[in-house]
């Protein structure tokens, strides 16, 4: 029997959602309620509070895109952490670099579980957490990161909108808490919302960053799944020339890193920093 999913991102004022044959999972962890249902159209299909998180049909732009921007994007990405991304997608794209290690810290330990067994292409059937580089902390990663005091060339946060247990992701107190964890000349990457309806998320982030010291701005990304036209990712470092990509030093990184993609290239990279006169409005202009 056909079910008829409505997401509830923006309540009763915007109806999306998608038709699905079977809901595969269910289940209220102490955090959040997780659902992942089967799909003609988009495959398998995670869904957290009621918002879609991500689809196995189109997954692979929002990945490569907040993985490999910054991770080209810095001169020498040695370690990694990753906020989140308990779908592992993430992770799977980041070990694709030649990278001595990655911390991939998510709060939510059931959405790794049943990602792997219910969504076995974003993570390689599991085996990405087995790769001795990389290390799975179950825990908050505002605590970890005040704890750990450790230090890192890129952090992509790949966290859910900034409601519940993500919102202290997207505070001053932990952007803080990041700035203090990069490495100079590091990256920070992070999920930014839809900005046309979404415009204080992107805009908040870029001006919190700003304010401690870090040149902050946005790129663009489209994925058919998150309603309201192109994404914002946002993007930010102390070092000047990681703020400005260019083409020929991209080109040579990727092709010494020698892995396929199926959505990311050098020149898109490029392009997705050039942004419409109202995304730039609504993301707070450049750095």
């Amino acid at each position: 029997m056909e079910l008829r999913v409505q997401e509830t991102l923006y309540g009763n004022e915007i109806f999306q959602g998608f038709t699905a044959d079977a809901k595969l999972f269910e289940g209220q962890t102490p955090y959040q309620k997780v659902d992942i249902y089967a799909s003609k159209r988009w495959g398998k299909v995670l869904v957290l509070d009621g918002i879609v998180q991500t689809t196995e049909a189109d997954e692979f732009v929002y990945h490569e895109m907040l993985t490999h921007v910054p991770m080209f994007g810095c001169a020498k990405p040695r370690r990694v952490m990753i906020v989140g991304g308990g779908d592992g997608g993430i992770l799977r794209e980041v070990l694709k670099h030649d990278i001595e290690h990655v911390d991939m810290v998510e709060i939510d330990r059931t959405v790794v579980d049943y990602c792997v067994e219910h969504m076995p292409t974003l993570n390689d059937a599991g085996r990405i957490y087995q790769d001795p580089r990389a290390a799975l902390v179950i825990e908050d990663a505002f605590e970890f990161i005040k704890r750990e005091k450790n230090r890192y060339d890129v952090i992509l946060v790949d966290s859910t909108d900034p409601v519940g247990a993500a919102e202290v992701l997207f505070s001053q107190t932990f952007y803080a808490l990041c700035r203090g964890a990069l490495n100079p000349g590091g990256v920070l990457a992070l999920q930014g919302g839809v900005p046309f309806l979404q415009p204080e998320e992107a805009k908040g982030s870029m001006k919190v960053l700003r304010g401690l010291g870090l040149l902050a701005r946005c790129y663009a990304i489209a994925v058919p799944t998150y309603y309201g036209g192109n994404m914002a990712l946002g993007y930010a470092s102390d070092d000047a020339a990681v703020m400005t990509p260019q083409l020929e030093t991209i080109q040579a990184r990727f092709a010494q890193a020698g892995f396929s993609t199926r959505h990311y290239t050098p020149e898109l990279h490029v392009a997705s920093f050039v942004l419409p006169r109202w995304m730039h409005e609504n993301t707070g202009g450049l750095a």
